[in-house]
């Protein structure tokens, strides 16, 4: 399946980032959302080991 992963990017500084839309394909919305976290341009941090940076995950197909 196709998921659309909206997360946080950017090197801007603690607290403050901009909002990218990515494609990931998984076989569920959890391997997903793993996918999404380790990509690059994502913020990385201590708040992405709880998957914060993945700010909305939605199916597409």
């Amino acid at each position: 399946m196709t998921y659309q992963c909206t997360v946080k990017t950017g090197h801007t500084g603690a607290g403050r980032y901009g909002e990218r839309i990515i494609y990931v394909i998984a076989k569920d919305i959890m391997e997903a959302m793993n996918i999404a976290m380790h990509k690059g341009g994502v913020k990385k941090g201590r708040s992405n080991f709880a998957g914060q940076n993945v700010l909305d995950i939605r199916k597409v197909s």
